[in-house]
């Protein structure tokens, strides 16, 4: 017999006395026996007695039932809980047993082989007890000890079962305030979802939360489906808040940079340039050609006339006055120069209740160049005759659509490029989240979405 301590709770010493007998028979050591009569005798032989098994009569001096069995299991967490049971609380032992007792054995048949047999099974699976709790423990540990937040989500709603020390101080809260919600609940949009397909293992998706203070923090949600337990999730949450607010600044003194730059250029050009071909062209107009010279004379002047006007396109693109005097206003003024050219009409739909105190908290200017760049790569390739830009609000959010019925292109292999990419990157920096609806041959929309 594997060498073991067992406690005896037993009130008729007689009888605890035969079983000590057998289990001496069975080669125990009768310094790791011991016999207590009481709850109270068990509770003082805590302090130098550790059983590996408890042999337990229901009815004792101090106790009977189920309480006999739930004050032994909290004295003795680890230990094997056998019922000694007497044939009027049979059934009581199996329900005590279906609690977690490791087995019950009637005192009537008790002998030395069964008792053997009992204390050997009884042993076994006390060891995959302890197994399972260390590796519970040493996952918790883990769990725990983590720097970084870690959740166990359950369930299609993303349910938080767990959460560690560092994922409480992320989210300002207490154990008792985040377990039973949603990883959901913290978001910052509700209809932000982490799409997890049904053979999917990983998922990762950024959402914009707030903690229960409501500070706004911006999260990359990471998350590994555990394999033996079905929608179960552990997912790490990594806070971006601070490396985005600083992608932000850079991006922000960047195009102050590029805006100041894009001034100086456009002044450069309308004032000096374009101002010498205005000159140019004056004294060119006051040259009398002789008669075989006057088709050459036409065709220059004519290359002079289209270079003022692209010198004009250029300087307004780099610094549209009208932006100065508002984004609505620049929209308008934009319209009205491409309707002024007559290749493509430009209707302009904008819904009542929006003026510029709507987009106070929206970077006017990126947007403007978002729109601006679509606007002249509609005007470049689409072959359109009609564009549409709709601009409406929710009570938090600003909606724009750009629609155009020309030739449409290939979105995939339109993203790659330089311009689209430039265009993606302005709009990550500035929180526009933007929708493309094309192919070819059907037209372009593009639709997007601003917080405000």
């Amino acid at each position: 017999m594997e060498l073991a301590k067992i406690l005896i709770v037993e009130d008729d010493l007689s009888f605890a006395n035969l079983i000590q007998h057998q289990l001496e028979m069975l080669h125990f050591d009768s310094n790791d026996v011991l016999i207590v009569t009481s709850l109270s005798d068990a509770k003082l032989a805590r302090e130098e007695f550790q059983p590996d098994v408890v042999l337990l009569d229901l009815g004792i001096s101090d106790s009977s039932g189920i309480n006999t069995y739930e004050a032994i299991h909290k004295m003795y967490e680890f230990a094997s809980i056998i019922i000694l049971s007497g044939l009027n609380d049979h059934a009581l032992a199996l329900e005590i047993v279906s609690k977690g007792a490791q087995d019950y054995l009637l005192k009537t048949e008790i002998n030395a082989q069964l008792l053997d047999k009992t204390i050997r099974y009884s042993m076994l699976r006390r060891s995959f007890r302890l197994s399972i709790f260390n590796s519970e423990q040493k996952y918790k540990d883990v769990f725990n000890r983590s720097p970084f937040p870690v959740l166990r989500l359950v369930g299609k709603s993303l349910i938080i079962a767990m959460a560690n020390p560092a994922a409480l101080s992320l989210y300002q809260v207490t154990e008792e305030e985040i377990i039973g919600k949603s990883i959901y609940w913290f978001n910052y949009f509700k209809d932000q979802k982490i799409e997890i397909e049904i053979d999917q293992s990983f998922a990762k998706q950024r959402l914009r939360q707030t903690t229960l203070n409501g500070l706004e923090i911006v999260n990359e949600i990471v998350i590994n489906k555990l394999e033996r337990e079905e929608e179960t999730y552990i997912a790490l949450v990594i806070d971006r808040t601070e490396e985005l607010k600083f992608e932000k600044q850079k991006f922000d003194v960047i195009t102050q940079a590029e805006e100041r730059e894009k001034k100086k250029i456009a002044r450069e050009l309308h004032d000096g340039l374009g101002q010498q071909l205005v000159l140019l062209n004056l004294l060119f107009q006051n040259i009398t050609p002789k008669q075989e010279e006057e088709a050459q004379f036409k065709d220059i002047s004519s290359l002079l006339q289209s270079s003022i006007r692209s010198i004009k396109e250029i300087a307004y693109a780099l610094n549209p006055p009208e932006l100065e005097h508002g984004f609505l206003n620049a929209i308008d003024r934009f319209a009205n120069r491409i309707n002024s050219i007559g290749e493509i009409k430009f209707i302009v739909k904008i819904q009542k209740g929006i003026d510029e105190k709507s987009l106070d908290n929206v970077d006017r200017i990126n947007l403007f160049r978002v729109i601006q760049e679509l606007i002249n790569n509609t005007l470049k390739h689409s072959q359109a005759t009609e564009m549409t830009f709709v601009m409406e609000k929710s009570s938090d959010q600003i909606f724009i659509s750009l629609e155009d019925n020309g030739i449409g292109f290939d979105i995939e292999t339109a993203q790659s490029g330089m311009g689209m990419q430039n265009i993606q990157y302005r709009m990550k920096m500035s929180n526009i989240k933007c929708e493309y609806n094309s192919k070819i041959g059907t037209g372009v929309k593009v639709r997007m979405t601003i917080n405000s």
